[in-house]
């Protein structure tokens, strides 16, 4: 990532860390008694920061969630001197024959159990050829929505269907049907993402969740990207990963000291303060 995208996406975590500490700290504040009223067994037995940490934490899974990986995403892509945008629709006409085979290919994968899963379940690459050798004169036009599109400065295009790490089955079926649909339409990519790898970067995925294998290869698609392999492609950059994670070590140093000084009560060594000072956006 250049310089200027470094700072892109600083200044954009730094915005969300803000509202998130302004809010636990100013507009929603701890509330003692309601835990006392709520949970009077559970707040009798455990320190008062175990409930005040929960909190925090809640507010801050659901801000962190992937509206800020798709906006990151963007930033990240436009750094690259390609277009982005979030939340994209585009219309694509198929003929009916697809719409329904894409229909039927997905219902027999979710509802398939048992040892022949694998034969029911191709890659999006085999699925999309199918696709396109279905032909009849009836057509229509349906709208998909993509997460994040892309396109590169030589004119290709890329949707991204960006879900939370442990997507429903709901979810999933949705992304593959937008995926699939738009493949067959067009001469695009289209790609199921996750922004982490929750059984840890490089690490079978199934070992934490087995849902989505019901529709994906999750461990060997080429149009299904995890952690590292998503970013590395949005920045066109092998090193995008890292420089990422470096930004985010960057900016936790400054919010983990104002979270402890402003939301948990505890004040800060002076060495810590200047980290403090340092930062972009001053704590009022």
């Amino acid at each position: 990532m250049n310089h200027e995208t470094k700072v892109k996406i600083e200044d954009h975590l730094n915005m969300v860390m803000e509202r998130i500490l302004y809010k636990r700290t100013v507009q929603e504040p701890f509330n003692e008694e309601e835990i006392k009223r709520n949970n009077p067994f559970g707040y009798r037995l455990v320190p008062l920061e175990v409930w005040k940490g929960s909190k925090f934490e809640r507010s801050f899974v659901t801000s962190l969630g992937q509206g800020i990986f798709e906006q990151i995403a963007k930033i990240i892509a436009e750094g690259t001197g390609a277009e982005a945008i979030n939340q994209h629709t585009r219309t694509v006409r198929l003929n009916t024959w697809q719409v329904e085979y894409i229909d039927s290919v997905l219902e027999k994968q979710r509802n398939n159990k048992g040892k022949n899963q694998n034969t029911i379940l191709k890659s999006i690459k085999e699925e999309v050829e199918k696709l396109r050798d279905l032909d009849t004169d009836r057509y229509q036009e349906v709208n998909v929505l993509a997460d994040l599109w892309i396109k590169r400065v030589d004119g290709s295009e890329e949707f991204y269907s960006l879900k939370t790490v442990k997507p429903n089955l709901d979810q999933t079926e949705k992304a593959k049907r937008e995926m699939l649909r738009l493949m067959a339409a067009e001469d695009v990519k289209a790609f199921f993402a996750l922004p982490y790898n929750p059984a840890g970067e490089g690490e079978i995925y199934k070992n934490i969740h087995s849902i989505p294998y019901k529709l994906f290869d999750m461990d060997n698609d080429e149009f299904v990207l995890l952690g590292k392999a998503f970013w590395n492609q949005i920045g066109q950059d092998d090193n995008t990963y890292d420089e990422l994670l470096n930004i985010f070590n960057k900016v936790g140093k400054v919010y983990t000291e104002k979270i402890r000084m402003h939301y948990f009560g505890i004040v800060p060594s002076n060495n810590v303060m200047d980290i403090i000072a340092e930062s972009p956006e001053k704590w009022d």
